[in-house]
């Protein structure tokens, strides 16, 4: 099938139409997967010239989409990559003058409104796989519109994808057309089967799935199978190659990080069976010809961000419905497919229909550098899809402040900010990179975080040990890595001679672009770079770290751990092999929670840091003070002197001397985080509260007040007031200063009302027990006799439980109804 006969161009006419008739012009167009949207709308909209001046921009969620496409595409027109059609990533371009078309990732058309806030040169924008809802689809968007609204009444935009909200996103456009392509994809057959256990590895669930379902019963066809990481994809890559039957098959990894070639083999027509393990880049965007078969874990990897933490997060979950949706239309591309789901209908039933937007669950604080560096309020401005949320706002406004890029009390824009707002990283990484250009290092620092914007330039798995770029004084992980760059730059990043060194020469050349690009950046920013050195100071490296990363500070909580505290009262994990691993204070590039055999916060990127330094580069956040302690080896209080930077402690000493006053307070805290136990806290403490509740809950006329958490710590306060030791509280009563909670009148009310004992009709005593569920007794039923109401307390208000016990003192029936008992 040729690309004219693609499904799209069903609904041709609709665009055209839908372009033609209105001044504004505004498009949701959707369409299934495989219907030829990504690659021929472009052409549609040149071949039928609805294209004044300027460019088509599209969209695309994934970089590795946006270069096949643009190839694709370019092919189609028999034309050469980077004239007619080119594309835009991060750090890399093919385009040119007479480029028409421009494939781009979505922060790639942010940046140029940065640069150029009317868009000129741009006459259409596509918002491809807008399902997906990428933090910078969404800003764009919206921007987009507002701009149309306001300066660019010409500009075009058209939103598209498989599965839409489509009359969600029409209203938002403001009732604009929606365009629907019916496609001609073929039935899927969708088999939900059940994980033999969720601890069996996933690449084992797999090869049992094709095994049992696919080769047992001669299914024929080409597979696409999704799974959430790289790990889990060269492992299962590993087994199938070892299947008997599988011999002569092609089977092939797909994801982003591939290079382009690998990507090409796997994305290309076979004459083979083929086999492709992929992550969720194969979903949408990219076609794989000749898929029959798809086999979906029903996982993938999603980044969050945690904001009470301030991490962020990257854990395997389970994909919502649509992108099952997606994933299941692979197969049914050419022919009737089959889609086997590693899981069961309920569960499925019982996932998101979509997933969250990126804007609602990641870090914001580049977006929002970028949007007050162009004067815009993202709150007032900006007509969203879905408003980002004012807490994740306030936490990006209130890192940015730290970071020097808005005035505190305005929040305006400063020169330091403005300047930051150049570089296409996060904030943290520019404003490290600005420290280094006022210090000297810039291109030890620009080689730092290009090494931080891709894959390890290390091979993980190599046999050859890089160590050899380690040096026995090192402080840095990052003195290694650049070693290990500069060596594959000399060796003009010769694959073999790399590869003998566990370098990955690929990733290395991809950091040499970035860093060249970062320092392009800073070239035009007037400072002048000096050439990189193989030995940097490290000092001076180790400050510019800290301006960027202040709040990644770490301590290691004992010697031979690599557990460490940080700032901000979070805790984390030095990763196994850093070279700061014996160091006490490290400051972190990266510290994320990533979900592997284990969920943990890693901490990584680590360089240690002197004391000397810290004063240096915050000398007004390095405090000391004399504080009171609990100390769990002596069982009392000590006291302190205590170095904090921030909220994290990094070195404390014993002095003898300290205010006693604070001890009881010291000791009252360690009771109230139940670091303590009081055994003089017992029963009837316990009893004589629920006494109170009893009363306070059925006498509201008498107005007895709640005992709340602050009441129990005003108790313990005075309960501990005088004592330095835990001896000297450990078996102390509590009842006395408990009961002095209640006024004398009071507690005889408590006594009258709530009493401890009973007399029963029949005139037995018996004790009351006072449950959280309420009072009760429990009597033996020879001691009932007689006995035919159920007792009451608070004036008649509260019936009282009576259990009844058998001749061995065992209850045999609970009952607040003795006559129909009896």
């Amino acid at each position: 099938m040729g690309p004219d006969s693609l499904p799209i161009y069903d609904s041709e006419e609709a665009i055209i139409k839908a372009f033609s008739e209105k001044r504004v012009v505004r498009l949701v167009l959707e369409a299934p997967t495989g219907s030829g949207k990504s690659t021929q709308i472009p052409k549609i909209l040149l071949n039928n010239e609805l294209i004044n001046q300027g460019q088509v921009v599209i969209l695309q969620p994934r970089r590795v989409a946006a270069r096949m496409l643009a190839r694709r595409v370019a092919y189609e027109r028999k034309g050469i990559l980077g004239e007619e059609i080119g594309y835009q990533v991060r750090f890399e371009k093919i385009y040119g003058k007479k480029t028409k078309v421009r494939f781009v990732t979505e922060g790639i058309l942010l940046r140029q409104f940065l640069n150029d806030p009317n868009l000129r040169g741009v006459d259409t924008i596509i918002f491809d796989e807008f399902h997906e809802r990428h933090i910078h689809t969404d800003v764009m968007l919206a921007l987009a519109v507002r701009l149309q609204e306001t300066s660019r009444r010409d500009l075009k935009i058209i939103v598209m994808s498989a599965t839409l909200d489509s009359e969600k996103i029409a209203k938002y456009l403001g009732g604009c057309s929606i365009v629907r392509s019916e496609g001609r994809t073929y039935p899927v057959d969708v088999i939900q089967l059940k994980r033999n256990s969720v601890k069996e590895p996933l690449w084992d669930s797999i090869v049992n799935v094709f095994k049992k379902e696919i080769l047992k019963k001669n299914i024929e066809g080409d597979v696409l199978i999704f799974l959430p990481g790289v790990y889990d994809i060269r492992r299962t890559v590993e087994r199938l190659r070892k299947v008997p039957k599988l011999k002569g098959c092609q089977i092939l990894p797909l994801y982003g990080d591939l290079s382009l070639n690998d990507q090409d083999r796997a994305l290309t027509k076979s004459e083979t069976r083929k086999i492709v393990v992929s992550t969720n880049v194969a979903e949408t965007s990219l076609t794989i010809d000749g898929v029959k078969i798809v086999i979906d874990s029903g996982l993938a990897r999603i980044a969050r961000f945690d904001k009470s933490r301030g991490i962020n997060t990257l854990r395997i979950e389970k994909i919502s419905q649509s992108s099952a949706l997606q994933r299941a239309g692979r197969a049914g591309r050419s022919c009737p497919g089959k889609c086997y789901r590693l899981w069961s209908e309920s569960d499925h039933a019982a996932r998101e229909v979509d997933l969250m937007p990126e804007l609602l669950r990641l870090d914001l604080s580049e977006v929002l550098l970028l949007l007050l560096v162009a004067d815009i309020n993202p709150e007032l401005d900006l007509k969203w899809v879905d408003l980002p949320p004012e807490e994740s706002l306030r936490a990006s406004l209130s890192m940015l402040s730290a970071l020097g890029a808005v005035e505190v009390d305005t929040n305006r824009i400063t020169e330091m900010g403005q300047k930051m707002a150049a570089y296409p990283v996060h904030p943290r990484f520019a404003r490290m990179l600005l420290e280094a250009l006022e210090n000297e290092c810039a291109a030890e620092a620009a080689l730092c975080v290009a090494l931080c914007q891709g894959r390890s330039i290390f091979i993980q798995s190599s046999s050859v040990d890089s160590s050899e770029f380690c040096h026995s004084d090192d402080i840095s992980d990052f003195q290694p890595m650049i070693r290990g760059w500069l060596f594959a730059f000399r060796a003009k990043f010769d694959f073999n001679k790399c590869d003998a060194y566990g370098i990955n020469a690929r990733a290395a050349r991809e950091a040499g672009a970035i860093m060249e690009s970062l320092l392009n950046i800073a070239r035009s920013q007037g400072y002048c770079i000096e050439s990189l050195q193989s030995d940097c100071d490290a000092e001076t490296l180790a400050k510019v770290l800290l301006v960027g990363f202040y709040d990644n500070l770490a301590v290691r909580m004992s010697e031979g751990t690599l557990s460490c505290k940080l700032v901000g009262s979070r805790r984390g994990k030095l990763i196994k092999g850093s070279v700061a691993s014996s160091e006490r204070i490290i400051v972190a590039a990266e510290v994320a929670e990533i979900e592997g055999k284990d969920v943990n916060v890693m901490i990584s990127k680590a360089t240690s840091i002197k004391m000397d330094w810290l004063k240096d580069v915050f000398p007004n956040e390095v405090k000391e003070e004399e504080i009171c302690r609990y100390d769990v080896g002596t069982k009392r209080v000590v006291g302190a002197m205590v170095t904090r930077f921030l909220d994290l402690e990094l070195k404390s000493k014993f002095i003898q001397n300290f205010p006693q006053s604070q001890a009881g307070l010291v000791l009252a805290n360690a009771v109230i985080e139940q670091k303590l136990k009081l055994k003089g806290w017992n029963s009837k403490c316990d009893s004589w509260l629920r006494r109170v509740d009893c009363v306070r809950e059925s006498c509201p006329e008498l107005d007895f007040p709640e005992f709340t958490e602050e009441d129990r710590r005003l108790v313990i306060n005075e309960f501990c007031q005088g004592s330095v030791s835990y001896k000297e509280i450990k078996e102390l009563e509590v009842w006395p200063f408990l009961k002095v909670w209640l006024s004398t009148e009071q507690r005889s009310i408590i006594e009258k009302l709530a009493p401890k004992k009973i007399i029963l009709s029949n005139g037995r005593e018996s004790n009351i027990i006072y449950e959280e569920s309420g009072p009760k007794i429990s009597i033996v039923l020879q001691k009932l006799y007689d006995v035919i109401s159920v007792p009451t307390i608070c004036n008649g208000r509260v019936a009282v439980l009576v259990e009844i016990l058998g001749p061995n003192h065992r209850p045999v029936q609970r009952t607040e109804d003795l006559a129909g008992f009896w």
